[in-house]
């Protein structure tokens, strides 16, 4: 099995973190990553619609508990709580929507696919964060609470900016719990 391979079938949720890096990885590191990713994920047309943003400390903090505190029931806070108290940082990942539209004004027969072609990309982009940083020793967990997010952001990103996912991470404290699979053969068709 290739090297690629390995990193992509290994890929596991940590929802169990510490707020810390583990030894010899940084900030730096982190933000080269996500940079490298986010520029090298294929987008159609070469739109280049994925954006993204580190958060980290006192911010990443806020966020995540602006995002408790938005959510009514108790139990929906339990992970947003967990992200705030237990991990180091969130990656933020965003389509830049701007771009869609003007990929959308530009090729209009294509107008409709634009905005699922950005959603595409950016999962690539999303996924491939998410291997290479367990890769350094990271664990992480995806989340979806982007209206959330948005509006605890603020004017902090532009508005043309809009939040598709976050990942959480920091250093695991357990390892990851035991993926299972349904039965779902790639076939081959030739006729």
């Amino acid at each position: 099995m290739s090297q690629f391979l390995k990193t992509i079938t290994s890929r596991r949720t940590h929802y169990a973190l510490q707020n810390t890096l583990p030894e010899g990885v940084t900030v730096d590191q982190v933000q080269s990553i996500v940079q490298q990713i986010v520029k090298h994920t294929p987008t159609s047309f070469n739109s280049q619609t994925v954006r993204a943003v580190i958060v980290t400390g006192e911010l990443h903090k806020q966020i995540w508990g602006s995002v408790a505190d938005a959510i009514e029931n108790e139990s929906g806070k339990k992970r947003p709580i967990s992200a705030k108290d237990e991990a180091y940082g969130s990656i933020i990942f965003f389509d830049e929507e701007e771009t869609v539209k003007k990929f959308q004004t530009d090729f209009a027969i294509y107008a409709p696919y634009f905005p699922i072609w950005a959603t595409t990309a950016n999962g690539a982009a999303q996924i491939n964060t998410w291997a290479a940083l367990q890769e350094i020793g990271l664990g992480g967990h995806l989340q979806h609470y982007n209206g959330y997010v948005q509006a605890a952001l603020g004017d902090r990103v532009p508005k043309s900016w809009s939040v598709q996912a976050q990942i959480v991470f920091g250093t695991p404290v357990s390892g990851p719990y035991e993926k299972t699979f349904i039965d779902n053969e790639v076939k081959v068709l030739d006729k």
